[in-house]
C-alpha cells in the first residue's frame, strides 16, 4: 500500500473516528410489511441551493441489531463523511440498520419480504418526501453489506449513480442486470471470508457487457482490513464524479403518455420497479426519462 493511501486513511480515521456519532447523526425509522428498518440520518450543507445528493451504505455483519448505533462504529463511515464535508457537498448520507436475525441480501423464497424490498421502498419513499437529485443517489457497501449492495444495483436498474462495494461477493445477482449502474468493487487477496477471485470475475463480465466498473486487489489485505481501506479518496471521487444523465443516456421528455411509442411497452418509476400506463410522475422508458403528467 502507499505511503499516500496509508495517510489518506489515518487522515480519514483521526478526523471522524473519534467523534461520537450519535450526537450528530439524527436517530429515525421507517416501517414497512411490518418491518421496522432504524437508519441514522445526516444532512450536510442544507442551506446550498439545489437538490441534495444522497448516499446510502450498507454496514457489514457485525453491525446489525435494532441500537440504531453500531452502523455507526466503521472506518468506511468516516470516510464518506468526511468526503462529503471536504467538498461541501449539499448532500444526505443515510445509515440504514439491519436487524439481528435478517440480513441485507435474501432469498425472496426465504423470506415474504427480503431485506433488499424494504430498502427499496424505504428509498422510494425517502427521496418522495425530501429534495433529492434523482440523477445522483450512490450506494456503498461494506462486507454482508457489500453484498446487499449488489443486490440492490441488480433489483433497481435505473436508481443508482453509481456504487462503490468492498469485500462482498455477488450473491444472487446477474451481470445483466448489475451492469446498468457503474460500480467500483475492491477486495482483499488475503480475504478468507469473500473470494476475491469471484469478484474479480464478475467485475470483469460486467466490462464484457459494456459496464463502467473498476476492480482493485488489495494485496495482503484480510477481510477486516479491506473493509477499513477500500473508501479511499479517489475511489470515491470516482463514484461521485458519475451521475445518471451522464451514464445512461437518459433524456428528460415532458409531455402526454401517448407522444411517443415505447419499442418495449414497459415503463419504470425511479426505483427500477414496473409501472402501468396511467402512472403519472417520472418514469424511465427505452432508456429516456419521461415526466408524465
Amino acid at each position: 500500500m502507499s505511503l499516500c493511501l496509508l495517510l489518506s486513511l489515518q487522515l480519514c480515521v483521526n478526523a471522524f473516528a473519534q467523534q461520537d456519532k450519535a450526537d450528530y447523526y439524527t436517530a429515525k425509522s421507517y416501517q414497512f410489511a411490518g418491518i421496522t428498518l432504524p437508519y441514522r440520518e445526516l444532512d450536510l450543507n442544507q442551506e446550498m441551493d439545489g437538490a441534495s445528493v444522497l448516499v446510502i451504505q450498507l454496514h457489514g455483519g457485525t453491525a446489525r441489531g435494532n441500537d440504531n448505533i453500531a452502523q455507526l462504529n466503521a472506518t468506511a463511515v468516516d470516510c464518506v463523511e468526511q468526503y462529503l464535508v471536504e467538498h461541501g457537498m449539499k448532500a444526505i448520507f443515510l445509515l440504514p440498520q439491519c436487524a439481528a436475525d435478517r440480513v441485507w441480501n435474501e432469498s425472496p423464497h426465504s423470506v415474504t419480504t427480503p431485506m433488499t424490498a424494504v430498502l427499496r421502498n424505504w428509498l422510494r419513499h425517502f427521496v418522495s418526501q425530501n429534495d433529492i437529485d434523482t440523477d445522483r443517489i450512490y450506494i456503498t457497501g461494506y462486507s454482508a453489506g457489500g453484498s446487499g449492495t449488489w443486490r440492490m444495483l441488480n433489483d433497481n436498474t435505473t436508481t443508482f449513480a453509481a456504487a462503490c462495494v468492498a469485500a462482498a461477493n455477488p450473491l444472487m445477482v446477474t451481470a445483466e442486470n448489475v451492469k446498468e449502474t457503474p460500480v467500483y468493487a475492491i477486495a482483499g487477496s488475503a480475504d478468507n471470508i469473500m473470494d476475491a477471485t469471484r469478484i474479480s470475475d464478475f467485475v470483469n463480465s460486467l466490462i464484457e457487457l459494456g459496464g463502467d466498473a473498476k476492480f482493485d486487489l488489495l494485496n495482503g489485505q484480510d477481510h477486516f482490513g479491506t473493509c477499513d481501506t477500500a473508501f479511499t479518496t479517489e475511489r470515491l471521487e470516482w463514484m461521485f464524479n458519475h451521475s445518471r444523465g451522464d451514464n445512461s443516456g437518459i433524456v428528460t421528455l415532458v409531455g402526454d403518455i401517448g407522444e411517443a411509442k415505447s419499442k418495449t411497452g414497459q415503463r419504470y418509476n425511479l426505483m427500477g420497479q414496473p409501472v402501468g400506463k396511467d402512472y403519472k410522475g417520472i418514469v424511465i422508458e427505452d432508456g429516456r426519462k419521461r415526466v408524465i403528467k
